[in-house]
């Protein structure tokens, strides 16, 4: 029986160490108009494929670095994109997995706009 609880916990070590470091996700503020988080991406994390419901989103990069944005749509290329500190960009809804390829955490704050008519 000892062998086999042993053999177990290395096993489950062993697994662990080869999954992908996820990203840290805060919630800043949710209402009926939008959703504001702080993200952040350790170098070589990511986020898991996740949905972006919301059509307009508006991300801010306190800490720049470079991600690879892969699109949940394999016909769809990987985007590669260096973003500095302090850089805003409009990112679209949609599906896809975000990955920290750089050598230093990245740290945003995203706000999806639930309400069009803002």
């Amino acid at each position: 029986m000892m062998k086999y609880t042993l053999l177990s916990a290395l096993l489950i070590t062993s697994t662990s160490s080869f999954a992908a470091t996820k990203a840290k996700k805060e919630i800043l503020l949710d209402n009926a108009d939008v959703e504001v988080i702080r993200a952040t991406y350790p170098a070589g994390s990511e986020s898991g494929v996740h949905t972006h419901i919301y059509a307009n989103r508006v991300v801010y990069f306190v800490k720049g670095g470079k991600l690879a944005i892969t699109p949940e749509d394999t016909s769809k290329p990987v985007r590669i994109i260096t973003v500095k500190d302090g850089q805003t960009l409009y990112m679209p809804g949609g599906t896809h997995n975000v990955k920290n390829i750089g050598n230093s955490e990245i740290i945003i704050v995203e706000t999806e706009i639930k309400n069009s008519k803002l």
